[in-house]
Formats: C-alpha cells, sequence, structure tokens
C-alpha cells in the first residue's frame, strides 16, 4: 500500500491544486465570452496543466476514501467533485473562458 506520508501529501495537496484554476482566473470575468490571446495562453500554459494534476490527484484521493464513501453512500458525490469536475475543468471546458471555477464549462 500506501505509506501514511503518501496519503497526507495527496490529501493535502489535491484541494491546494484544485484552487489553483481559481486563483489563475479570477481575474477573468466569467460573464465575459470575449476570448482574449491572454486567456488563451493561461489557460494553456496553467489552468488546463492544473485542472489535469487536480484531476489525476482527485482519483489518489477518491480512491483512498472509497471504502468510507462506500459505508457513508456517498461514493457518487465523491466521484463528482475529485474526479468529474477537475476533469470537466481541464478537458471539456472552452478554451480561454471559464477559467474562474471547476464544473459545468456552462457557467
Amino acid at each position: 500500500g500506501y505509506s501514511a506520508g503518501a496519503i497526507a501529501a495527496v490529501l493535502f495537496l489535491a484541494p491546494a491544486l484544485m484552487l489553483t484554476p481559481a486563483l489563475v482566473g479570477a481575474q477573468t470575468s466569467r460573464s465575459n465570452p470575449e476570448v482574449t490571446a491572454g486567456a488563451t495562453a493561461t489557460n494553456l500554459l496553467l489552468a488546463r496543466p492544473g485542472g489535469i494534476v487536480a484531476t489525476v490527484l482527485g482519483t489518489a484521493v477518491f480512491v483512498v476514501g472509497l471504502p468510507l464513501t462506500l459505508i457513508n453512500g456517498s461514493t457518487e458525490q465523491a466521484a463528482q467533485t475529485l474526479v468529474g469536475q477537475p476533469a470537466n475543468y481541464a478537458f471539456t471546458r472552452p478554451l480561454g473562458q471559464d477559467m474562474g471555477g471547476l464544473g459545468d464549462p456552462q457557467h
């Protein structure tokens, strides 16, 4: 298995990395549909890689916590929060848009 240090590192880093896209896009207006070259570059260089890392780490946290989520019946919610939202952010969101948050790219 996993060492206690590795599990602690994943549990600490996953939420921090999930916030990275929100911090990167904090200055981007979610209601502004215009895509600038700067927004596209920021998206490609920072937000997308951050979303991919958050997806990988979220998956690891989900797998480690799976026994607990199975017991309390929150497996679907945990999967959506830890894996689905970061994956949507990294892979399905329109390029250069909605960099301010995770989840549904249409919001």
